[in-house]
C-alpha cells in the first residue's frame, strides 16, 4: 500500500508542480491506503505540501515566474487565517469540508473559463495592484485550506484566473500559498495530535521528486493551453471532491 502512496504521491507532485493543483488529490487516497481519518488525512497532506511547494516556488522565482505584487499580499493574508482555519476544521464533519470545498473550488473555476466573464468581474472590480482585494484573497484561501486541508493553488488559482491575473503568476502564487498555508494550518493541527509524520515524510519526499518535473512541463506549454488546462483540472477535482462524499 505504501509503494502504491509512493507512485500516486509522485504523480501528484508532477501536477502540483505545473499547476500549483493536485495535493488535495493526496487526501482521499491517504484515506483509502494509509489508514488515516478524514482529519488526520487532511492534516498530514497538509503538512506534506510545505516541501514541494518550497522546491516548486524556487524554480518558478528562478524562470522569472512569480510576481510578488500579487504573491505577496495573498500570502501574508493565509499566514494570518491559516492557523484559525484549521481550529475551525476539526468541529465540522469530514463530508461538510469536502462539500464545502468542492463548491469553492467549482464555482470560480467555471466563470474563469469563460472569458467573457472573466473580463466583466475583473474589471467590475479593478483588480490590477489592488493589494487590498488580493489580502482578502488570501485571509480567504488561507482558512478554507487551513480548515480543509488543501493546498492553497487548489482554491488560490481559480480565484486569480477569474480576477483576470496571469496564468502562471497566477500559479506560481498558488506554489507559495502552499508552503504559507501548510506553515500556519500545521502548527495547529500539531497540537490536536493530527499529523502522522512518517507518512507526511514519504509524501514530501515523493511529491518534490514530481515538482521538478511538474515546473519544467508547465514551462513548455503555451500560456492559454495552460489556463484552460488548469481551468479544467480545477472542475474535475472540485466535481471528484464532491462525488466522494456520497460514494
Amino acid at each position: 500500500m505504501l509503494a502504491i502512496l509512493a507512485l500516486a504521491a509522485c504523480a501528484i507532485g508532477i501536477i502540483g508542480g505545473a499547476t500549483s493543483l493536485g495535493g488535495v488529490l493526496l487526501i482521499p487516497l491517504l484515506v483509502f491506503l494509509s489508514g488515516l481519518n478524514t482529519h488526520e488525512a487532511m492534516a498530514t497532506a497538509l503538512f506534506s505540501f510545505f516541501f514541494a511547494g518550497l522546491l516548486s516556488t524556487y524554480f518558478f522565482q528562478k524562470r522569472g515566474s512569480m510576481d510578488w505584487k500579487i504573491t505577496a499580499p495573498v500570502c501574508i493574508g493565509s499566514l494570518v487565517s491559516g492557523y484559525l482555519g484549521a481550529m475551525a476544521g476539526a468541529d465540522f464533519s469530514a463530508g461538510t469540508l469536502q462539500l464545502a470545498l468542492s463548491a469553492i473550488i467549482v464555482v470560480p473555476s467555471v466563470i474563469s473559463f469563460f472569458p467573457a466573464l472573466t473580463t466583466n468581474v475583473a474589471g467590475s472590480l479593478g483588480n490590477r495592484g489592488n493589494t487590498v482585494l488580493l489580502l482578502a484573497v488570501g485571509l480567504f484561501v488561507g482558512f478554507i485550506c487551513g480548515m480543509t486541508g488543501a493546498g492553497g493553488g487548489i482554491i488560490a488559482l481559480p480565484l486569480l484566473l477569474i480576477l483576470g491575473y496571469p496564468a502562471l503568476a497566477s500559479i506560481g502564487t498558488g506554489q507559495i500559498l502552499a508552503c504559507s498555508i501548510a506553515l500556519s494550518g500545521s502548527i495547529s493541527n500539531f497540537s490536536n495530535g493530527f499529523i502522522d509524520f512518517p507518512i507526511a515524510a514519504l509524501l514530501a519526499v515523493c511529491s518534490i521528486s514530481g515538482s521538478f518535473l511538474g515546473v519544467r512541463l508547465v514551462h513548455s506549454l503555451p500560456l492559454p493551453l495552460v489556463k484552460k488546462g488548469v481551468t479544467l483540472l480545477c472542475i474535475a477535482t472540485g466535481l471528484f471532491i464532491a462525488v466522494r462524499v456520497f460514494v
